[in-house]
């Protein structure tokens, strides 16, 4: 706030209390104009409005972390005010717009049971049952039909587990649900020691990849991720039909 007091000369000053005493310099009109030949500051400014390069330079990272994450997320701003679906999680994608690459309005690919009967065969087996035993260290349930819906058992077991180092889901029917449930646990801190996660020959596509291949690395940059099946696994496979009458002949 400026204040403007009327500029009086000398012999209009009312005469105060402090009158006996110095009397302070009156403004006398026109003062500003003649401080342009004479700058207040220096050149380089006054030392109260020097900035440092260190907040330069903080300031500037900051810009462009701010516009990286606008690039990422080019939607619209708190989604037009549409309510997200019940299917959404916020840890992937990373509260993205709807509207912006790589997020979709669709519900995530899933996969489940035809019967109760079926998921009883998966979650009754005795292999199923030994591997998500307390203190166990490698958590292995390739080749065991198992779906999205069975996902939410091992999960459960991975929450606060700091023994299981290693987790086998390969050769089963999971899809982008349950890779994006699986992401999500892990990524909140589930299986703390975890070293190694085999999740290839499943059935989830494009998006399912990159969440184990984008998303995940993110936060478990120490993790090993197999969502691709190795070549030597291939040389390991049964010979078809064809081949066995070939090496016959």
């Amino acid at each position: 706030m400026v204040l403007v007091e009327e500029i009086l000369d000398d012999e209009e000053v009312a005469p105060s209390a402090g009158a006996a005493k110095a009397k302070s310099p009156a403004l006398r009109a026109g003062f500003l104009d003649k401080a342009k030949d004479k700058p207040l500051y220096p050149a380089e400014g006054s030392p109260e409005g020097h900035v440092s390069q260190e907040t330069h330079k903080a300031h500037a990272e900051h810009k462009m972390n701010n516009d990286i994450h606008k690039g990422m997320n080019r939607g619209a701003q708190d989604n037009n005010n549409i309510d997200r679906p019940a299917w959404y999680t916020p840890d992937w994608p990373k509260d993205c717009q709807y509207n912006a690459p790589g997020c979709v309005l669709s519900e995530l690919e899933t996969s489940g049971h035809a019967s109760e009967l079926h998921a009883r065969m998966v979650r009754d087996n005795i292999r199923w049952k030994e591997s998500l035993e307390p203190g166990v260290k490698s958590i292995r349930l390739s080749f065991m039909q198992a779906t999205d819906e069975d996902l939410k058992e091992v999960i459960e077991r991975l929450k606060g587990n700091s023994d299981v180092t290693e987790l086998d889901l390969s050769h089963n029917h999971v899809k982008d649900a349950g890779v994006q449930a699986l992401v999500a646990a892990l990524a909140a801190g589930a299986a703390p020691n975890l070293q190694e996660l085999k999740l290839y020959n499943n059935e989830f596509g494009d998006l399912g990849q990159t969440m184990l291949t984008q998303g995940l690395p993110v936060f478990r940059k120490k993790l090993q991720v197999h969502w691709k099946e190795p070549a030597w696994a291939k040389f390991t496979k049964p010979a078809g039909k064809d081949e066995a009458v070939a090496k016959e002949e």
